[in-house]
């Protein structure tokens, strides 16, 4: 081989091999960019399901004890639903005095009586609202809006008379401050019907603190709890929808009639228990569903044996 042709030889090929290099690159580069296009594919499709709105039902309340008992008040067999003779207001007032009374011998029924459904019976007081929610929306529909400012106006007095002798009992130590900051923390007409409830109640479970003070008197506390329960069950949330199912009155009635048959059922329950720890006596300790009768100011007399005798 010439001196010519050998050096000419690794020249000869050179501008092939630096062609077939430089498309390798060009191709190199081009492939990145549609596996880049490929990843960045799956980030647009994303904010499709990103919107889940978790808070859908914005209920408080008696509307939300509505919304929670309603489903097992649909379960009642026809024949078992009574004709509607409450007054759901007197009825609420009573299940809650009622549910004061036994709170005591919680763990002492627990054992004396384990057939009873404890949780349902001592949830009693969020039937109650829910039945006085039932009613609303069927009686509510002809009374005035003045109406309801005039329950809300109402409902502010007494809840600053409340207040402000729950927080002067506070300071003597015979309330905690952290319930009464927790009730005067908020605003707005749905705020003050519940303040009337957790007052009602605060001062409706201490003997301690009605003995203390006189100027909150039992009738005062009743009727606290009856506005509360009742402006819950009017006024609606802020947020939420103007009217978000189209219920005929004829649905609206007969949800109303099931969950009042179902108050009425699991209240024997706690007439049960009663008549178990105070016997014939048990009727002023937790009043029947519909008794006008004043709730006592006393606290209720303990059981002879709140706790089962072992042989039985």
């Amino acid at each position: 081989m010439s001196e010519a042709t050998r050096k000419r030889g690794p020249k000869g090929p050179a501008p092939k091999s630096r062609l077939t290099e430089l498309k390798s690159k060009a191709a190199t580069k081009a492939a990145p960019m549609k596996k880049v296009a490929a990843k960045t594919a799956p980030t647009k499709a994303a904010p499709v399901t990103a919107p889940v709105p978790v808070p859908k039902v914005t209920a408080v309340g008696s509307e939300a004890a509505y919304l929670r008992y309603l489903p097992h008040a649909e379960k009642l067999a026809a024949g078992e639903v009574l004709p509607y003779r409450l007054d759901p207001v007197l009825a609420y007032h009573n299940v809650q005095t009622g549910l004061a009374a036994l709170g005591p011998y919680r763990d002492a029924l627990k054992r004396a009586l384990p057939l009873l459904d404890h949780t349902a019976l001592f949830d009693l007081g969020e039937l109650a609202q829910a039945v006085v929610f039932a009613a609303t929306q069927i009686e509510g529909k002809t009374r005035s809006l003045g109406e309801t400012r005039t329950l809300l106006t109402e409902a502010s007095q007494l809840r600053a008379l409340l207040l402000s002798t729950a927080e002067a009992l506070a300071l003597s130590g015979i309330f905690k401050a952290q319930a009464i900051d927790k009730i005067r923390a908020g605003s707005g007409p749905i705020d003050l019907a519940r303040d009337c409830i957790e007052l009602a109640a605060l001062f409706g479970k201490s003997e301690e603190a009605m003995k203390a003070q006189k100027l909150v008197r039992s009738e005062q506390l009743q009727r606290a709890s009856e506005l509360g329960t009742l402006l819950v069950g009017r006024l609606k949330p802020g947020g939420a929808r103007k009217k978000e199912a189209e219920r005929s009155d004829a649905a609206q009635v007969t949800a109303r009639d099931r969950l009042a048959t179902l108050l009425w059922q699991r209240f024997r329950d706690l007439r049960k228990a009663a008549y178990y720890l105070w016997g014939d006596a048990f009727d002023t300790q937790v009043p029947a569903l519909q008794t006008r009768q004043r709730a006592r100011a006393s606290s209720p007399k303990p059981p002879a044996s709140p706790t089962p005798p072992s042989g039985t």
